[in-house]
């Protein structure tokens, strides 16, 4: 069974969520930079939700101190989905400092969305952030990239 591949590029803002409008340029948009994709679709959550790259992290790390934070994440990311993931802010109990989920650094990338536009089987391995400024531009908004291989 070949292994699908997912490029999936998610607003910085996880609750961003782009008008029907510009959610189809940004598709036209990123099927233009990838042109040998199988496909380029999108969705859109009534919720935020957590999207993975589908594997165990190799690491989840504090974004103020650099730590591992692997070790509170789970019971931050527990009652963070009591509210629906509408509620993301933690105290890093690693250095006690103030942040939010969606600013850990996961590895493989992670982030917290309302809305993706996905490239299945894009045949791409990396994206300069320069190249999605058209895709950017489009949604009307910075956007990060999830890997995720099933």
């Amino acid at each position: 069974m070949k292994k699908l591949d997912y490029l999936i590029l998610i607003p910085t803002d996880p609750t961003y969520v782009p008008s029907d409008k510009q959610a189809e340029a940004g598709a036209d948009a990123l099927e233009a930079l990838l042109p040998r994709t199988d496909e380029v679709s999108y969705d859109m959550f009534d919720d935020v939700r957590f999207i993975d790259g589908g594997e165990a992290f190799e690491a989840i790390t504090c974004p103020l101190c650099g730590k591992d934070a692997k070790a509170w994440w789970e019971g931050a990311m527990d009652q963070a989905a009591e509210t629906e993931f509408e509620a993301l802010g933690v105290v890093a109990t690693c250095c006690g400092g103030t942040t939010n989920l969606n600013a850990l650094i996961y590895q493989p990338a992670a982030a917290f969305a309302r809305f993706t536009l996905v490239a299945t089987n894009s045949r791409v391995e990396t994206l300069a952030p320069e190249a999605l400024a058209p895709v950017e531009a489009a949604l009307g908004c910075a956007v990060r990239v999830v890997r995720q291989k099933v």
